[in-house]
């Protein structure tokens, strides 16, 4: 069997709960909260009692219930909701129907300023809640809609209400239609029935359950389900998938294309649709959650495995002290032996009983005295490192087992709490790189105005830009570089500059997102075919271009030097 698609809150389920909640007409709106960018809800109290309607335009949950619990308020009011609280909060609601049989309802509320109308269409991602003046002009919306997003239906203060052009004249609407209606529509479809290109505002739902009771109880089934409809013989069930347990809807009948073992009855169907919707967003909420935090885990999981590899090999190299102290004493011992221009000095390994020949490079360039000097200087950076970099890997290697330890609980965390928990762990580990929210503005074709530079993104998830010549070179450091991002560049030679961008915390940047970045320098410079490459680093603010320098030339203080393999 499919997989079972969620239940629609289509146009029968909005007239039956609109056909429950009847006596709100005569009653006041007291207060009124929007817990979210897209829902309201009116706090309405009728009959000595309050009662909350819930009201969202939100694409994928759209709908207008009833619910139980009070909602929490926004901190700060969003225009919309200070629109309504000035206009219609206190006033009485006069009518609340539907427009014909389609997801639109117009609620009529008096007030001192006159007759607002609340319309409130339920129409997928084109869903909205609009505000409307006695005059018949738009006061407020929850979705504003501009001539370039529709030209045919823009939604502006001040601009006449407009009913959305969605509805198909000619449609019957079931609520009118009486039982020779419905027997001239059964004889007019004969035995291919198609009942949504018919009767007006049936889901694809309602559609197929009003064929499944013509294949199983003729027309005589239509009739008493019509019957139904009209009285408003609500039976309303939640309908839910026994092997998950996953709510896929409400619906204000038993269904018939449904098992009965899958429907369970409850005391209205604004009741029915809140615990639906309550599980359908946790749902959504949990996948959500888990779509982000899952690859955020893996990429912090691939970012330290590099780190541990690259610890190793620097740990294995500063395990060579004791060879580099060696090399230069026996240059300054038997350097004596070398002839102009040798780049090998051959002298025995006095540390050896065998005594056995060793190699040693030479830069002919240099002097004996600068090359053993090299020499020694290589051992004690090796022998200041060693234990800094054992300490550091021990660190990077338990977060390692904490990661693939977290990378397993959220594969396998059951539900939005489990997981919303690992979240705050991976947050306070740093583990997680935060996406800032988009602006309104239009984003530009080309932020860099023709100049030649490469976008990358570093395991941890910052933005690494590379100019790739020298106008580009230039034009990243005076004009996109801000000053608390990290610039790199090779340390002697020509090549690439390189940016990492930090939204001033550079504090923040992970040493594996430095050495990706300089690796990406070495690569875009003269020594990219060497075995490994210095790179200095230094924040923006303490690289400077000299009036009158060529472009991409720059000098900087306050460095520090990463060895990187160009190729690692």
């Amino acid at each position: 069997m499919r997989e079972p698609k969620p239940i629609p809150f289509d146009s029968l389920s909005l007239y039956a709960v609109l056909q429950e909640r009847h006596f709100f007409v005569g009653g006041r709106i007291q207060e009124i909260r929007q817990p979210d960018a897209l829902t309201i809800v009116l706090h309405i109290y009728a009959q000595r009692t309050e009662h909350r309607l819930l009201i969202s335009a939100d694409a994928q949950f759209a709908r207008m219930h009833c619910i139980s619990t009070k909602v929490p308020n926004a901190p700060t009011p969003p225009p919309f909701l200070q629109s309504l609280r000035k206009h219609i909060d206190g006033g009485i609601i006069r009518a609340c129907s539907m427009v014909g049989f389609d997801r639109i309802v117009q609620m009529e509320v008096q007030t001192r300023e006159g007759l607002y109308r609340l319309m409130v269409e339920l129409m997928g991602k084109h869903s909205n809640i609009i505000l409307v003046e006695p005059v018949g002009l738009i006061r407020s919306a929850i979705k504003w809609v501009s001539p370039r997003q529709s030209e045919v239906r823009p939604i502006r203060a001040g601009e006449p209400y407009r009913l959305p052009p969605t509805r198909v004249e000619g449609l019957l609407n079931p609520l009118l239609m009486t039982e020779e209606d419905w027997r001239r529509l059964w004889a007019q479809m004969g035995e291919t029935r198609d009942w949504q290109a018919y009767v007006e505002g049936l889901s694809r739902f309602t559609a197929d359950e009003l064929e499944t009771i013509a294949q199983t109880e003729g027309l005589e089934g239509i009739l008493a389900w019509a019957y139904r409809l009209r009285n408003g013989l609500w039976e309303p069930v939640v309908i839910r998938e026994p092997h998950t347990r996953r709510a896929l809807g409400a619906y204000p009948f038993p269904s018939r294309q449904l098992p009965t073992e899958w429907q369970h009855g409850r005391s209205s169907l604004s009741l029915a649709w809140e615990q639906a919707f309550t599980e359908r967003l946790q749902q959504a909420r949990y996948e959500a959650l888990r779509q982000t935090l899952l690859p955020n885990l893996r990429r912090a999981l691939q970012a330290r495995e590099r780190a541990v590899a690259d610890l190793e090999r620097a740990l294995s190299e500063s395990q060579h002290a004791d060879r580099w102290q060696l090399y230069g004493e026996l240059v300054l011992a038997f350097g004596h032996t070398l002839a102009p221009g040798d780049t090998v000095l051959h002298a025995p390994d006095y540390t050896k009983p065998d005594m056995p020949t060793v190699e040693i490079p030479i830069d002919p360039t240099k002097s004996l005295a600068e090359n053993a000097e090299r020499y020694f200087q290589k051992a004690r950076r090796a022998r200041e490192s060693h234990a800094e970099l054992r300490a550091r890997l021990e660190r990077l290697r338990e977060e390692l087992h904490a990661l693939r330890s977290a990378l397993e609980n959220a594969e396998r965390a059951p539900d939005e709490s489990a997981l919303r928990q690992l979240h705050e762990q991976a947050k306070q580990q740093g583990w997680l790189r935060e996406t800032p929210a988009p602006t309104a503005r239009r984003p530009e074709k080309d932020p860099f105005e023709g100049h030649k530079i490469r976008v990358h993104l570093s395991p941890d998830g910052y933005q690494v830009l590379v100019g790739e010549n020298a106008q580009a070179n230039d034009y990243l450091l005076t004009r996109v570089a801000k000053p608390n991002d990290w610039w790199l560049h090779v340390r002697t030679g020509t090549g690439a500059h390189v940016i990492i961008r930090t939204d001033n915390q550079p504090q923040r940047v992970p040493r594996s997102t430095l050495e990706f970045a300089a690796r990406l320098a070495a690569q875009h410079s003269a020594d990219k075919h060497a075995r490994v490459v210095e790179v200095d680093y230094t924040l923006r603010k303490y690289v400077r271009k000299p009036k009158g320098a060529p472009p991409g030339f720059a000098l900087y203080t306050h460095e520090r030097t990463l060895r990187v393999e160009p190729r690692g």
